[in-house]
Formats: C-alpha cells, sequence, structure tokens
C-alpha cells in the first residue's frame, strides 16, 4: 500500500484530494494548522512516505509587508518537505511529489507576492524532475474554483482536481514529469 502526505488536507481542494487518494486505496496523511501541525510555527520531521503533495499555501495581501509570509506559506514550507522528502530514499523505484499551484503562477494575478510565489514554486517542481530521480514532479494549476468562495458561474470544484492528482499518482502517470498542468477556464 502506498502512503501520502498532503499539507492543508483538512477542507478544501486538500480534502478531496485525501478523499480521492482513499479512494484508489492510498493511506493518506494530512497535515494542516486544524488539524495540529502549522507548518509555519513549527517544521515536523515527514514520516517514511512515497507520494507529497504540497497543498498548503494562501494568498495574503497585496502589501509589501506580506510578501515574505505569502512567500513562506507557498514555497518555503514545499522547498523544506521536498528536501525531507528526498533525505528518505534516493533513487526511488515509486515516487511523487505533486504542488497545487496556481493558474496566476503563469499569468499575472492582482497580488504580485502569490503570483510570484506560485510561479516559483512551478519553476522548483520543472527543475526537480530534470535531476531524474525516479520521482515525479509536477504541479497542478487551478483556476478559479467553485466551492472555494468564487461566484457560482465556475465550473471547477475540487473534486476535478482532486481527480488529476489522483491520477498524478497513479502507475500510469509514470512519464508525466516536470510539467504544469492548468485546470479550469481561464478567461
Amino acid at each position: 500500500m502506498k502512503t501520502a502526505l498532503i499539507t492543508g488536507g483538512s477542507k478544501g481542494i486538500g480534502k478531496a484530494i485525501k478523499e480521492e487518494l482513499e479512494k484508489q486505496g492510498i493511506k493518506v496523511i494530512s497535515w494542516s494548522k486544524s488539524e495540529g501541525q502549522d507548518l509555519m510555527i513549527k517544521n515536523p520531521i515527514l514520516p517514511k512516505i512515497d507520494i507529497l503533495i504540497n497543498n498548503v499555501g494562501g494568498m495574503g495581501t497585496s502589501e509589501y509587508e506580506d510578501s515574505d509570509e505569502c512567500m513562506e506559506k507557498n514555497f518555503g514550507i514545499m522547498k523544506r518537505l521536498i528536501h525531507q522528502y528526498l533525505e528518505q530514499k534516493s533513487n526511488r523505484d515509486y515516487g511523487r511529489v505533486i504542488t497545487i499551484a496556481s493558474i496566476y503562477g503563469t499569468y499575472p494575478g492582482e497580488n504580485p507576492w502569490f503570483s510570484a510565489s506560485k510561479a516559483a514554486q512551478i519553476m522548483y517542481m520543472r527543475s526537480m524532475a530534470k535531476k531524474k530521480l525516479g520521482i515525479t514532479f509536477n504541479c497542478v494549476s487551478p483556476t478559479e474554483v467553485a466551492d472555494a468562495g468564487t461566484p457560482k458561474k465556475v465550473k471547477l470544484k475540487s473534486k476535478d482536481i482532486a481527480k488529476l492528482v489522483a491520477f498524478l499518482c497513479s502507475d500510469d502517470a509514470e512519464f508525466i514529469n516536470g510539467q504544469n498542468i492548468v485546470i479550469g477556464e481561464y478567461k
């Protein structure tokens, strides 16, 4: 049985991913603030896992004072967890790292710090993929998500993102590496 760790897995996109992976027979460990793992104030030791899903993050405000916090929440936590994941075992037969980025990591958004942190996530993941470590590194970049407080006209739901993530975790996705997959409608 494969084991996955997802950050921010207690609600929204993270919860949908957790539920979808469990349907696929994957054991899922969830770390989130509401589950006692505030990754902004402590750096817990990563358990032995096969799959790492970086979902925790946040937009913050567009005020300059929030720029460091936004970068840490979106990029810093992801980077630290990936380093721990790589220290567990090199030359894996199977391994998946998936980061939930955003359309605003590729196209400009209203918040410059959020866009910059998501762009950093995407480029970091693509660069890691080039190392050929027996692990796939991919980003999933949603546009607006209907069940995340956006207008009702939006059709993309968290469960749609979860299905894509589950596919990327599967053996069928072993040759998908270094990709930033945009999901949803972009206007």
